[in-house]
């Protein structure tokens, strides 16, 4: 198995002969310890992760993942249970799902010799050889394994990339931001048990408006309430009692800017910085209301396509004659 014993420490759990279950920072020899990392996602996109990515990754000990919005956690919950021999796991499918895998990866954070470095150890934990399949180019075929078996080598496979993509690795913290990492907050349990996550929410007839100005947006208001409302209604089905994930509402963040800050801050355990707290909270700008450019009976069919989830996350509905 590969491991760089500079940034990462092994134990607890039986796997090809060694004992392993999760990862942890250490140093060794003036090496940097792999820095903590932290996700920000989104009850669904359009609630402010942007903002909030770029004020925590101002404050001096963060850094942040390179590549934008890596959907790392996605793209590994789409490739588990296609490795997952108690799941779906055949060998066509499991070869193609790595080999997509591998190149996504590699475009978003970048094909460099430290990024195909963690893909290599991915690979050869994973028992990956390469073979031609009938009809096929040559692809990495994984051997079938278990949930248990492939939490660990993700675990490892994540704590390295994600320092081989750190804009600053010697920053302590690191941040990656992609707002369906709120999909996944269950798997990254199973990954990184003690890993902290911001979860942004918003209004939903806000966020639904504001994809009617995106080109993958739905344009209509009512459809784009639709769409936003199945994506509440998602984050509803994965929410966990967890201490370790916070929401915070964009309408707060607006209005407090620095007391929410200061909160985010200490939930994510980084070092106090009035300086910082200073800049960040007064860079923080309302948003534009576009509900008022609508007429009142599109606004309430808006309303009622989104009345469960405004009422779920404690919105309401301004006064008027709907």
């Amino acid at each position: 198995m590969c491991l760089d014993p500079a940034s990462e420490v092994w134990h607890g759990m039986e796997l090809a002969g060694l004992e392993v279950t999760t990862v942890q920072g250490t140093s060794v020899e003036g090496v940097c310890p792999a820095p903590q990392p932290f996700f920000i996602g989104g009850v669904h996109g359009r609630t402010g992760t942007s903002v909030v990515k770029r004020l925590l990754c101002s404050h001096p000990q963060v850094s942040a993942v390179s590549g934008g919005e890596t959907r790392m956690l996605e793209a590994i919950s789409e490739l588990w249970p296609i490795l997952d021999a108690d799941v779906g796991y055949t060998p066509g499918a499991a070869s193609a799902a790595l080999a997509g895998f591998s190149g996504h990866v590699r475009e978003t954070l970048g094909d460099t010799p430290e990024v195909q470095a963690a893909l290599e150890c991915l690979f050869a934990g994973l028992g990956a050889r390469t073979v031609r399949l009938v009809g096929r180019p040559r692809l990495p075929l994984p051997s079938p394994m278990s949930s248990r078996e492939l939490a660990p080598l993700f675990a490892a496979f994540l704590t390295s990339v994600f320092r081989a993509a750190a804009l600053d690795p010697s920053r302590p913290f690191l941040c990656e931001k992609t707002p369906s990492n709120a999909q996944y907050v269950r798997r990254l349990r199973l990954l990184m048990p003690e890993c902290r996550v911001v979860v942004m929410a918003r209004h939903p007839v806000h966020v639904a408006l504001s994809h009617t100005r995106r080109d993958w947006g739905p344009p209509d208001p009512v459809e784009a309430a639709a769409y936003t409302a199945a994506y509440f209604r998602s984050w509803r089905d994965v929410a966990l009692d967890d201490d370790r994930v916070v929401m915070v509402r964009h309408e707060r963040l607006v209005a407090e800017p620095r007391q929410v800050l200061d909160e985010v801050r200490a939930f994510l355990q980084l070092p106090p910085d009035t300086d910082w707290l200073d800049q960040a909270s007064a860079e923080i700008q309302p948003s534009q209301d576009r509900t008022a450019s609508l007429p009142d009976k599109r606004l309430a069919e808006m309303h009622a396509e989104l009345a469960e989830e405004i009422e779920y996350y404690g919105y309401r509905a301004p006064a008027g004659a709907w």
